[in-house]
Protein backbone atom coordinates (compact mmCIF):
# COMPACT_ATOMS: atom_id res chain seq x y z
CA UNK A 1 0.00 0.00 0.00
CA UNK A 2 3.08 2.15 0.81
CA UNK A 3 3.77 2.11 -3.15
CA UNK A 4 -0.05 3.48 -4.17
CA UNK A 5 1.28 6.56 -2.21
CA UNK A 6 4.22 7.13 -3.50
CA UNK A 7 2.85 6.53 -6.88
CA UNK A 8 0.05 8.77 -6.65
CA UNK A 9 2.51 11.63 -5.09
CA UNK A 10 4.74 10.78 -8.66
CA UNK A 11 1.89 11.79 -10.75
CA UNK A 12 0.82 14.74 -9.15
CA UNK A 13 4.22 16.07 -9.05
CA UNK A 14 4.55 15.46 -12.76
CA UNK A 15 1.37 16.66 -14.12
CA UNK A 16 1.34 19.95 -12.30
CA UNK A 17 3.52 22.53 -14.13
CA UNK A 18 5.60 23.70 -11.46
CA UNK A 19 6.89 20.36 -10.69
CA UNK A 20 8.89 20.13 -13.90
CA UNK A 21 10.83 23.48 -13.36
CA UNK A 22 14.51 23.44 -12.71
CA UNK A 23 14.03 24.23 -8.96
CA UNK A 24 10.73 25.17 -7.16
CA UNK A 25 12.23 26.88 -4.44
CA UNK A 26 14.26 30.35 -6.17
CA UNK A 27 11.43 32.95 -5.46
CA UNK A 28 11.03 36.00 -7.75
CA UNK A 29 13.01 38.42 -6.00
CA UNK A 30 11.45 42.40 -5.59
CA UNK A 31 13.21 45.15 -4.48
CA UNK A 32 11.76 48.46 -3.51
CA UNK A 33 13.69 51.28 -1.96
CA UNK A 34 12.71 54.84 -0.75
CA UNK A 35 15.16 57.04 -1.92
CA UNK A 36 12.85 60.27 -0.59
CA UNK A 37 8.95 60.35 -0.05
CA UNK A 38 8.35 60.47 -3.60
CA UNK A 39 10.71 58.82 -4.90
CA UNK A 40 11.42 54.59 -5.52
CA UNK A 41 13.41 52.53 -7.10
CA UNK A 42 11.97 49.54 -7.67
CA UNK A 43 14.39 45.78 -8.69
CA UNK A 44 12.94 42.58 -9.46
CA UNK A 45 14.60 39.62 -10.18
CA UNK A 46 13.59 36.60 -12.26
CA UNK A 47 15.46 33.75 -11.08
CA UNK A 48 18.19 32.20 -13.99
CA UNK A 49 16.19 28.56 -13.88
CA UNK A 50 13.35 30.53 -15.72
CA UNK A 51 13.02 31.24 -19.08
CA UNK A 52 12.78 35.27 -19.54
CA UNK A 53 10.55 35.36 -21.73
CA UNK A 54 8.41 34.99 -18.24
CA UNK A 55 9.81 38.38 -16.71
CA UNK A 56 6.82 39.82 -15.48
CA UNK A 57 5.46 43.41 -15.24
CA UNK A 58 5.17 45.29 -11.47
CA UNK A 59 3.20 48.54 -11.38
CA UNK A 60 0.88 50.41 -9.03
CA UNK A 61 -1.93 53.19 -9.71
CA UNK A 62 -0.81 56.53 -8.34
CA UNK A 63 3.00 56.18 -9.17
CA UNK A 64 4.64 56.66 -12.55
CA UNK A 65 8.15 55.27 -14.05
CA UNK A 66 10.43 58.26 -14.50
CA UNK A 67 13.78 57.74 -17.11
CA UNK A 68 14.26 54.68 -18.93
CA UNK A 69 14.42 51.10 -17.31
CA UNK A 70 17.50 48.88 -17.22
CA UNK A 71 17.51 45.75 -17.61
CA UNK A 72 20.18 43.06 -17.74
CA UNK A 73 21.24 39.33 -16.33
CA UNK A 74 23.64 37.59 -14.82
CA UNK A 75 24.86 34.14 -12.77
CA UNK A 76 21.87 34.93 -11.14
CA UNK A 77 19.23 35.65 -13.16
CA UNK A 78 17.14 38.06 -15.48
CA UNK A 79 16.91 41.61 -13.84
CA UNK A 80 14.68 45.27 -14.78
CA UNK A 81 15.59 47.93 -12.14
CA UNK A 82 12.54 51.05 -12.87
CA UNK A 83 12.65 54.88 -10.98
CA UNK A 84 9.08 55.63 -9.74
CA UNK A 85 7.56 58.66 -8.86
CA UNK A 86 4.65 58.38 -6.40
CA UNK A 87 3.36 62.09 -5.44
CA UNK A 88 1.27 60.89 -2.28
CA UNK A 89 4.10 57.99 -1.30
CA UNK A 90 3.26 53.90 -2.10
CA UNK A 91 1.95 53.13 1.39
CA UNK A 92 -1.41 51.39 0.90
CA UNK A 93 -1.01 51.37 -2.93
CA UNK A 94 -1.71 48.47 -4.29
CA UNK A 95 1.13 46.78 -6.41
CA UNK A 96 0.46 44.74 -9.45
CA UNK A 97 3.07 41.53 -10.28
CA UNK A 98 1.65 40.39 -13.77
CA UNK A 99 3.31 37.95 -16.02
CA UNK A 100 2.96 37.63 -19.95
CA UNK A 101 2.21 34.33 -19.35
CA UNK A 102 1.05 32.28 -16.35
CA UNK A 103 2.94 32.06 -13.47
CA UNK A 104 5.57 29.58 -13.64
CA UNK A 105 4.55 28.84 -10.01
CA UNK A 106 7.14 31.36 -8.27
CA UNK A 107 6.98 32.33 -4.85
CA UNK A 108 7.86 36.44 -4.51
CA UNK A 109 9.48 37.67 -1.85
CA UNK A 110 9.55 41.79 -1.12
CA UNK A 111 11.77 43.29 0.43
CA UNK A 112 11.03 47.23 1.10
CA UNK A 113 13.85 49.67 2.33
CA UNK A 114 12.55 52.85 3.54
CA UNK A 115 14.78 55.75 3.84
CA UNK A 116 16.91 55.99 6.93
CA UNK A 117 15.04 52.98 9.00
CA UNK A 118 16.72 49.96 9.80
CA UNK A 119 16.09 46.50 8.38
CA UNK A 120 14.09 46.30 5.79
CA UNK A 121 10.43 44.78 5.55
CA UNK A 122 9.76 41.10 4.26
CA UNK A 123 6.38 40.22 2.38
CA UNK A 124 6.16 36.89 1.29
CA UNK A 125 3.66 36.14 -1.34
CA UNK A 126 2.88 32.62 -2.72
CA UNK A 127 2.48 31.88 -6.77
CA UNK A 128 -1.39 32.93 -6.84
CA UNK A 129 -0.82 36.40 -5.27
CA UNK A 130 -0.96 38.65 -7.49
CA UNK A 131 -0.47 41.71 -5.78
CA UNK A 132 0.64 43.02 -2.91
CA UNK A 133 0.17 46.03 -0.50
CA UNK A 134 2.69 47.80 1.16
CA UNK A 135 2.02 48.93 5.24
CA UNK A 136 2.93 51.95 7.32
CA UNK A 137 6.41 52.17 8.59
CA UNK A 138 4.56 51.26 11.82
CA UNK A 139 2.75 48.62 11.05
CA UNK A 140 6.18 47.02 9.82
CA UNK A 141 7.65 47.20 12.70
CA UNK A 142 4.85 45.54 14.43
CA UNK A 143 4.89 42.67 12.28
CA UNK A 144 7.14 40.44 14.40
CA UNK A 145 10.18 39.42 12.13
CA UNK A 146 10.43 36.17 13.78
CA UNK A 147 7.13 35.31 12.59
CA UNK A 148 7.69 36.54 9.23
CA UNK A 149 10.81 34.16 9.01
CA UNK A 150 8.45 30.77 10.69
CA UNK A 151 6.14 31.37 7.68
CA UNK A 152 8.98 32.47 4.98
CA UNK A 153 10.27 28.63 5.90
CA UNK A 154 6.91 27.01 6.26
CA UNK A 155 6.19 28.64 2.53
CA UNK A 156 9.92 27.15 1.44
CA UNK A 157 9.50 24.00 2.26
CA UNK A 158 5.62 22.99 1.02
CA UNK A 159 6.56 24.72 -2.67
CA UNK A 160 10.18 22.82 -2.61
CA UNK A 161 8.61 19.43 -4.04
CA UNK A 162 11.98 17.71 -4.24
CA UNK A 163 12.69 18.12 -0.57
CA UNK A 164 9.01 16.84 -0.09
CA UNK A 165 9.42 13.91 -2.41
CA UNK A 166 12.73 12.92 -0.78
CA UNK A 167 10.71 13.34 2.66
CA UNK A 168 8.02 10.60 1.36
CA UNK A 169 10.60 8.29 0.32
CA UNK A 170 11.83 8.46 3.45
CA UNK A 171 8.86 7.33 5.02
CA UNK A 172 8.71 4.95 3.14
CA UNK A 173 11.75 3.09 3.60
CA UNK A 174 11.70 3.71 7.48
CA UNK A 175 7.84 2.59 7.41
CA UNK A 176 7.99 2.14 11.26
CA UNK A 177 7.23 5.31 13.70
CA UNK A 178 9.89 4.98 15.62
CA UNK A 179 12.49 4.94 12.38
CA UNK A 180 10.27 7.41 10.73
CA UNK A 181 11.51 9.75 13.86
CA UNK A 182 15.14 8.86 14.36
CA UNK A 183 15.34 9.31 10.07
CA UNK A 184 13.63 12.59 9.96
CA UNK A 185 15.25 14.10 12.74
CA UNK A 186 19.24 13.01 11.45
CA UNK A 187 17.83 14.65 8.19
CA UNK A 188 16.67 17.66 10.73
CA UNK A 189 19.77 17.91 12.39
CA UNK A 190 21.98 17.76 9.03
CA UNK A 191 20.34 19.80 6.83
CA UNK A 192 20.19 22.70 9.70
CA UNK A 193 23.98 22.56 10.09
CA UNK A 194 24.72 23.40 5.99
CA UNK A 195 21.48 25.25 6.64
CA UNK A 196 23.26 28.03 8.64
CA UNK A 197 26.58 27.51 7.23
CA UNK A 198 25.21 28.82 3.74
CA UNK A 199 23.32 31.04 5.28
CA UNK A 200 25.77 32.77 7.06
CA UNK A 201 28.37 33.12 4.24
CA UNK A 202 30.65 30.61 6.36
CA UNK A 203 30.40 28.27 3.69
CA UNK A 204 29.35 28.76 -0.36
CA UNK A 205 29.04 25.75 -2.77
CA UNK A 206 27.65 26.40 -6.42
CA UNK A 207 23.52 25.96 -5.79
CA UNK A 208 22.88 24.46 -9.40
CA UNK A 209 25.59 22.01 -8.98
CA UNK A 210 23.59 21.01 -5.26
CA UNK A 211 20.42 21.28 -7.02
CA UNK A 212 21.40 18.84 -9.54
CA UNK A 213 22.70 16.36 -5.89
CA UNK A 214 19.32 16.79 -4.57
CA UNK A 215 17.52 15.28 -7.58
CA UNK A 216 20.42 12.64 -7.81
CA UNK A 217 19.23 11.89 -3.33
CA UNK A 218 15.80 11.29 -5.02
CA UNK A 219 17.04 9.17 -7.88
CA UNK A 220 19.27 7.02 -5.13
CA UNK A 221 15.90 6.53 -3.15
CA UNK A 222 13.79 5.80 -6.29
CA UNK A 223 16.08 3.21 -6.88
CA UNK A 224 16.40 1.63 -3.62
CA UNK A 225 12.29 1.26 -3.47
CA UNK A 226 12.22 -0.22 -6.69
CA UNK A 227 15.13 -2.78 -5.42
CA UNK A 228 13.13 -3.32 -2.05
CA UNK A 229 14.04 -4.44 1.02
CA UNK A 230 17.07 -5.84 1.10
CA UNK A 231 20.30 -6.01 3.75
CA UNK A 232 21.80 -2.47 2.60
CA UNK A 233 22.84 0.53 4.00
CA UNK A 234 19.69 2.27 3.41
CA UNK A 235 17.32 -0.42 4.09
CA UNK A 236 18.87 -1.09 7.84
CA UNK A 237 19.90 2.79 8.62
CA UNK A 238 17.82 5.14 6.93
CA UNK A 239 19.03 7.77 9.23
CA UNK A 240 22.16 7.75 8.22
CA UNK A 241 21.62 7.78 4.32
CA UNK A 242 19.20 10.98 5.42
CA UNK A 243 21.68 12.77 7.39
CA UNK A 244 24.68 12.05 3.84
CA UNK A 245 21.83 13.86 2.09
CA UNK A 246 20.69 15.96 4.66
CA UNK A 247 23.75 17.84 4.60
CA UNK A 248 23.02 19.09 0.74
CA UNK A 249 19.24 19.65 1.15
CA UNK A 250 20.63 22.23 4.14
CA UNK A 251 22.47 23.98 0.80
CA UNK A 252 19.15 23.99 -1.03
CA UNK A 253 17.35 25.19 1.93
CA UNK A 254 19.40 28.36 2.26
CA UNK A 255 19.27 29.55 -1.29
CA UNK A 256 16.42 31.54 -0.48
CA UNK A 257 18.29 33.21 2.23
CA UNK A 258 20.60 34.36 0.02
CA UNK A 259 17.90 35.71 -2.29
CA UNK A 260 16.32 38.17 0.80
CA UNK A 261 19.43 38.47 3.08
CA UNK A 262 19.23 38.17 6.49
CA UNK A 263 18.50 40.94 9.02
CA UNK A 264 21.71 42.60 10.96
CA UNK A 265 19.93 43.06 13.49
CA UNK A 266 18.27 40.13 13.99
CA UNK A 267 20.60 37.57 12.20
CA UNK A 268 20.73 35.11 14.48
CA UNK A 269 16.74 34.96 15.04
CA UNK A 270 15.79 35.26 12.06
CA UNK A 271 17.60 31.72 10.92
CA UNK A 272 16.64 30.05 13.75
CA UNK A 273 13.01 31.01 13.08
CA UNK A 274 13.08 30.22 8.95
CA UNK A 275 14.76 26.69 9.99
CA UNK A 276 11.82 26.40 12.49
CA UNK A 277 9.80 27.24 9.69
CA UNK A 278 10.86 24.34 7.76
CA UNK A 279 10.97 21.85 10.43
CA UNK A 280 7.08 22.74 10.99
CA UNK A 281 6.22 22.27 7.58
CA UNK A 282 8.35 19.29 7.12
CA UNK A 283 6.92 17.48 10.27
CA UNK A 284 3.24 18.18 8.87
CA UNK A 285 4.00 16.65 5.63
CA UNK A 286 5.73 13.36 6.78
CA UNK A 287 3.05 12.94 9.60
CA UNK A 288 0.67 13.37 6.66
CA UNK A 289 1.71 10.97 4.51
CA UNK A 290 2.26 8.33 7.38
CA UNK A 291 -1.58 8.92 8.51
CA UNK A 292 -2.19 8.21 4.70
CA UNK A 293 -0.61 4.80 5.16
CA UNK A 294 -1.94 3.66 7.93
CA UNK A 295 -5.39 4.60 6.71
CA UNK A 296 -4.32 3.21 3.26
CA UNK A 297 -3.05 0.18 5.33
CA UNK A 298 -6.77 -0.49 6.93
CA UNK A 299 -8.59 -0.28 3.22
CA UNK A 300 -6.99 -3.86 2.61
CA UNK A 301 -4.03 -5.46 0.10
CA UNK A 302 -7.17 -6.40 -2.43
CA UNK A 303 -7.17 -2.46 -3.36
CA UNK A 304 -3.10 -3.32 -4.43
CA UNK A 305 -4.18 -6.14 -6.64
CA UNK A 306 -1.85 -7.43 -8.56
CA UNK A 307 0.45 -4.83 -9.82
CA UNK A 308 3.81 -4.11 -8.46
CA UNK A 309 2.95 -1.19 -7.09
CA UNK A 310 6.11 -0.39 -5.01
CA UNK A 311 8.56 -0.68 -8.56
CA UNK A 312 5.55 1.71 -10.59
CA UNK A 313 6.08 4.09 -7.96
CA UNK A 314 9.86 4.09 -7.39
CA UNK A 315 10.11 4.02 -11.41
CA UNK A 316 7.61 7.34 -11.73
CA UNK A 317 9.45 9.18 -9.29
CA UNK A 318 12.84 7.99 -10.43
CA UNK A 319 12.12 9.24 -13.87
CA UNK A 320 10.52 12.46 -12.48
CA UNK A 321 14.01 12.83 -10.37
CA UNK A 322 16.00 12.62 -13.26
CA UNK A 323 14.61 14.69 -15.71
CA UNK A 324 15.10 17.11 -12.64
CA UNK A 325 18.95 16.20 -12.23
CA UNK A 326 19.05 16.54 -16.49
CA UNK A 327 17.98 19.74 -16.15
CA UNK A 328 20.11 21.60 -13.31
CA UNK A 329 22.98 19.88 -15.08
CA UNK A 330 22.35 21.69 -17.88
CA UNK A 331 22.50 24.75 -16.01
CA UNK A 332 25.66 24.54 -14.36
Amino acid sequence: MRGWLFIWLAVVFAVAPQAVRADDNRPLSLKIEQQDAANFTVTWKLPVNVEPRHMPRVSTDGCEERGRARTWSDPLGYWREEAWHCAQGIEAREIAIVYPLANPNLATIVRVFRAGAGDPQTILLQPQDGSFAIGTEEEASSGGGFLEFIKLGVEHIWIGIDHLLFVAGLVLIAAKPRRILVTITGFTLAHSVTLALAALDLVRLPIAAIEAVIALSIVFLAVEIVKGPRDTLTWRKPVVVASAFGLLHGFGFAAVLREIGLPQGSLVSSLLAFNIGIEIGQVVFAAGIFALLWLLGRTGERLAGQLPVQKLAGYAVGCLASMWMIERLSGI
